[in-house]
């Protein structure tokens, strides 16, 4: 029995697709404005979005600078999601001492320390930038 309602209801749909051709472009030509307008408005929603670092990606200090350490200002960043500031969503990952507007950076011994930021937004949650804080001999120095 359920055989037969299925069959006729499709005969039923065919005769009225068959009969009214002008709904069935109308419905096509819904679904068109519909995708097109989905997609500018996304567009244009979208339009400003991005995640930078502002300032240098790559700091130097040089060895023995102003004692054992020295103090590295954080520039920040910037963060546009949905056409909106979303630098509030941004993680900070380092093995360096937050300091109030930086970071303490060790200037006894040579070495890389790395900044990584990695935004919590949902839109940018696959990306992440690295700063990069190299502590090295200065140029011409007998290191």
């Amino acid at each position: 029995m359920a055989k037969t309602v299925k069959s006729t209801v499709k005969r039923q749909v065919r005769r009225t697709a068959k009969a009214n051709p002008a709904a069935v472009a109308a419905l096509i030509v819904a679904l068109a404005i519909g995708l097109v307008a989905g997609y500018l408005l996304c567009t244009y929603l979208t339009k400003n979005d991005g995640f930078s670092l502002k300032g240098e990606k790559e700091i130097v200090v040089a060895l023995g600078e102003e004692g054992s350490s020295v103090t590295v200002a954080e520039p920040g960043w910037t963060l546009t999601a949905l056409g909106r500031d979303a630098s509030g969503k941004v993680e900070v990952e380092t093995e360096l001492q937050k300091t109030e507007g930086g970071y303490t950076v060790p200037t006894d011994e040579p070495a890389v320390y790395r900044i990584v930021y990695r935004p919590t937004h949902f839109l940018f949650s696959k990306y992440s930038l690295v700063r990069t804080v190299t502590v090295n001999a200065a140029e011409g120095g007998d290191e």
